[in-house]
């Protein structure tokens, strides 16, 4: 069992998280990097768009790619990860506790900032053709999907992964469950087993969306560490099924939203 300790205020992520994995480039990539966005075009013509928003290490974390490409064979839509970061990264910053990193971080979080930043994505899958667009977060990520889903109109469905709207508070004290009042469209989360106990189906997160008429869909996974799905050792088989499930969880939300 993963021992559920206090998570550190010096980290987006709860104590007992995945470090960060070397870029997989051992497989073969379906999509295309160009104007500082990974895109993958879907199988056949669609209307559905999916925008991706990374984790704390960036536009080359651990398979961050080879998701992209899962969820636009999946769902058959138009699927682009925007590179937010600008070809840099957490670590690359200095790291968490790294005064200038954690500055960084906050620069780039702040949503006047992140939402431009998240633009020429948006505006990439509206060019494709996609008419309805969902978004999904990994860690640090998914407060950049629940502030979107803030937003009147912008998107049809959110999804979340280990979730650390944390971040929020830690930076600019903003409450998890005060982002969370804030959603107006349909939300998926996937915590893991070391994530708060907020994000889970009897949490505060779910029971707050809920609340205000929109479904929010709370996926335990509690076997799996913070971080599992870009970054977790898919050589175990555990970690491998729950990948797996995790991304068909979230291809099942998308086309329930975006068909």
């Amino acid at each position: 069992e993963i021992s559920k300790l206090h998570p550190s205020m010096s980290s987006c992520c709860p104590d007992g998280s995945l470090p960060a994995l070397q870029e997989d480039t051992s497989r073969t990539l379906a999509g295309v990097v160009e104007n500082k966005y990974y895109y993958v075009a879907p199988p056949e013509a669609s209307t559905m768009g999916i925008l991706v928003i990374y984790d704390v290490f960036g536009f080359s974390g651990g398979r961050i790619k080879s998701v992209c490409d899962s969820l636009a064979l999946a769902t058959n839509a138009h699927v682009c990860m925007p590179d937010v970061y600008d070809g840099t990264e957490i670590n690359a910053k200095g790291g968490f506790g790294n005064t200038e990193a954690m500055a960084w971080l906050k620069s780039v979080t702040e949503f006047s900032t992140l939402s431009k930043l998240l633009e020429p994505g948006l505006e990439c899958l509206k060019a494709k053709g996609a008419t309805k667009i969902g978004a999904i977060g990994f860690c640090w990520g998914v407060y950049g999907v629940v502030k979107l889903a803030a937003e009147p109109g912008l998107l049809s469905v959110a999804v979340g992964c280990h979730p650390s709207l944390k971040i929020g508070d830690m930076f600019f004290q903003e409450s998890e469950d005060s982002q969370a009042a804030n959603v107006k469209c349909p939300l998926c989360i996937m915590p893991a087993g070391n994530d708060p106990d907020m994000y889970r189906p009897t949490g505060s997160i779910p029971k707050i969306v809920q609340a205000n008429g929109i479904e929010c869909k709370s996926i335990d996974f509690p076997e799996m560490q913070h971080g599992w799905v870009p970054r977790g050792d898919a050589s175990q088989p555990a970690v491998a099924r729950d990948v797996l499930k995790a991304i068909e969880e979230a291809v099942a939300f998308f086309k329930k939203y975006l068909a």
